[in-house]
């Protein structure tokens, strides 16, 4: 039986465990290549559990770069069927393959221009649509940084 030995002293017996033939590939296959000699498992992340590159780029923990998953992705012929469709920005919906304006949302805006306006600065109007109980597109709350991109959105759509 092989022994694995840490820090001069016997650990547990791994005989079964400790085969090199085993784990090279494996680690070769996952962390060493790139995304483009790993076809499988980019098509597994990518078409069955719908991830995109960026969420890919992510799981490999920065190793394999979103570009490089892009392109390999590209050159692999690997697509989805069905492409989302991209999700309307605040204030506005999609009816009937239409878009148009959700009243709610759009006097959330409303009162985000009016409080800003009036001089309010973002913490403070996020912290008041909190207090008022109205709520994100995700049922969340409002937060300075998110406030202020929408009225500057809103305040340049108007130039």
């Amino acid at each position: 039986m092989d022994k694995i030995v840490r820090g001069g002293g016997p650990c547990e017996e791994l005989s079964e465990l400790y085969n090199a033939n085993l784990y090279v590939p494996i680690f070769i296959a996952h962390f060493f290549n790139k995304p483009i000699q790993n076809p499988e498992l980019l098509r597994t992340l990518y078409l069955e559990k719908d991830l995109s590159s960026y969420q890919i780029h992510k799981i490999t923990k920065s190793r394999w770069s979103r570009a490089s998953i892009s392109d390999a992705i590209r050159l692999l012929g690997i697509k989805k069927e069905v492409r989302k469709p991209p999700i309307p920005r605040f204030g506005w919906k999609v009816q009937k393959n239409k878009l148009v304006p959700h009243k709610g949302e759009q006097a959330t805006l409303q009162i985000m221009l009016k409080l800003r306006a009036e001089g309010w600065g973002y913490a403070n109007i996020a912290n008041y649509l909190n207090d008022k109980k109205r709520l994100t597109r995700t049922k969340g709350k409002w937060h300075g940084p998110s406030v202020r991109a929408m009225i500057l959105r809103e305040l340049k759509k108007e130039k």
